[in-house]
């Protein structure tokens, strides 16, 4: 009785599922066994966890553009996640349908508030229109309540000014809080209108629920910019986007500025390379050379940039050969009937004799304290 009692009590543990590296565009699982259904993500730290928000997809059939909502998961060392459960649920109570699908979802904790305030893109049937909504929390856990109109919380951005006033189509975006000042700032793809939208970026309201008019910024005249990051590092601003192809890998373009709504297209090459002048060698490897060609086209894109994050590496010190970043992404193309799409995470490397130059290096598998500089020291 006793061995069968202590059988039982085995068989109802269950084995914790560990990582300990990255295996980019693998399956990656949870904790719990479980593949992770967070993409298109936005991440947080707070203290010494991370918060990894993304839309809830694995499963769905197609995948594309019905969601669950948005997904949470935490971890203290960036391999291991913990599934924290749907912190916001596809809004599906209005008459347009707005809502059906949660993209992209960007959080920051608001400064002068201490709210945690996430903003997300929302669309209806066929992936239109598309508009942005606002929720809040009181702690990174969530859950987030939509904030605004209740009866449908979807909007445009800045409506009402005077170049457009129905306001901005909301479409790929990312928020970003400068380190050096606490404000926080919005960048995103706008097409409606494009004589007076292309790609912009404003700042957020005290309160980060809204957008400041006088801040608004064209930093690109071409809307055919998506997929946006941007961090911060010697003492500049780089913004990372890609090109616009559906869910198709895309060419790069990086630029940096020395102010959140610099003139970033000063730095960079507006044509169809898109990375800044005097890239040698590119941010990402082209297509067709190691790590970014499909082993049966080749010279074709294996992967790109639909859906970027870069995140700071942890366990980087100044003037260390670490890895001062990490470049997450998408692979959007299903694999299997349970997971949509894998994630992409790898090292990113700034040059130390010049700031300007920037390089994503391909590993199938790495770490966080054991990856080697491209460039040389």
């Amino acid at each position: 009785m006793l061995a069968s009692l202590f059988m039982s009590l085995i068989g109802g543990i269950r084995a914790i599922h560990t990582v300990r590296a990255f295996h980019s565009g693998q399956e990656w699982r949870d904790t719990n066994g479980q593949p992770i259904d967070a993409h298109g993500g936005g991440f947080l730290r707070v203290g010494s966890v991370y918060y990894w928000y993304g839309s809830a997809r694995n499963g769905l059939s197609p995948a594309c553009c019905h969601d669950r909502g948005i997904n949470l998961y935490t971890s203290s060392d960036l391999y291991n996640w913990n599934f924290s459960g749907r912190v916001l649920s596809a809004f599906n109570g209005s008459s347009t349908g707005n809502g059906l699908d949660l993209e992209r979802p960007k959080v920051v904790r608001c400064s002068s508030t201490g709210k945690y305030v996430m903003w997300v893109r929302g669309t209806g049937e066929g992936n239109t229109p598309q508009l942005l909504a606002v929720a809040t929390s009181d702690a990174p856990t969530g859950p987030f309540v939509f904030a605004g109109n209740r009866s449908d919380p979807f909007h445009t951005v800045n409506a009402g000014n005077p170049l457009l006033p129905e306001g901005y189509q909301y479409a790929d975006a990312t928020l970003f809080e400068d380190p050096r000042t606490g404000r926080a700032y919005v960048y995103w793809r706008t097409r409606v209108n494009p004589q007076n939208t292309g790609f912009r970026a404003m700042e957020l309201t005290s309160d980060c629920l809204a957008v400041r008019p006088e801040s608004d910024t064209q930093l690109f005249q071409t809307a055919n910019r998506e997929a946006p990051a941007v961090f911060y590092a010697n003492d500049r601003f780089y913004l990372w986007t890609s090109g616009t192809r559906g869910w198709e890998p895309t060419t790069t373009h990086l630029y940096t500025a020395d102010a959140p709504l610099g003139c970033f297209n000063c730095s960079g090459l507006n044509n169809s390379l898109g990375w800044l002048i005097g890239w040698q060698p590119p941010p990402i490897p082209e297509p067709g050379q190691p790590g970014n060609q499909k082993p049966d086209q080749p010279g074709e894109w294996a992967f790109g940039s639909q859906s970027t994050y870069i995140l700071q590496n942890p366990l980087y010190k100044s003037g260390s050969s670490l890895a001062p970043f990490v470049y997450i992404a998408d692979r959007w193309t299903p694999t299997n009937t349970t997971s949509f799409g894998t994630y992409v995470w790898l090292p990113l490397f700034i040059d130390p004799r010049n700031a300007s130059r920037v390089r994503v290096v391909w590993c199938e598998s790495w770490r966080l304290d054991n990856i080697t500089s491209p460039f040389r020291e």
